[in-house]
């Protein structure tokens, strides 16, 4: 059994309930002596059409195109920062920022990757934000095929 969780992917997204989602998957990965995966995931924007389907001007797609840019950067920086700390520590550890859609980027990178666990948090949403925003801790739970933790943020209780 103690073989069985070699590598782990802890995906963030920079929000509250990211400490607690590293506090809890560190912890897992340092009882298994797991090697662990921070990643990250842009969702994909409206980068090459309007909200009403037409496509934007180039002015607008450049400014879009900036916009992704820097905000790639900087999330990089912060996920560089925080795989150093963790480094730091003794942990085996390595982080990427990627876009795509987050529900189906996560569990790609686990299935690319043979993680034996992914964890992540979960922003209780309910309602009609649920529905409108979808849940993306839902959809990895239904299509992984590897054990999903999903950790509650304690700001959440």
């Amino acid at each position: 059994m103690a073989d069985r969780f070699k590598k782990v992917l802890l995906a963030i997204d920079f929000s509250a309930s990211t400490d607690d989602v590293i506090a809890v998957g560190v912890k897992f990965a340092r009882n298994y002596d797991a090697q662990v995966m921070l990643l990250n995931v842009i969702e994909e924007g409206f980068a090459f059409s309007g909200l009403d389907g037409i496509s934007l001007p180039v002015e607008d797609l450049a400014s879009i195109q900036n916009y992704t840019a820097s905000r790639r950067a900087a999330l990089q920086e912060k996920m560089d920062k925080l795989v150093e700390s963790l480094k730091k520590t003794g942990l085996e550890v390595e982080g990427r920022v990627v876009e795509g859609h987050p529900s189906s980027m996560v569990v790609d990178e686990a299935e690319r990757g043979a993680f034996d666990a992914i964890f992540m948090g979960s922003h209780g949403w309910s309602g009609i934000k649920k529905f409108l925003m979808g849940s993306v801790a839902d959809n990895v739970v239904k299509s992984s095929r590897c054990s999903v933790m999903v950790v509650r943020s304690v700001a959440e209780s």
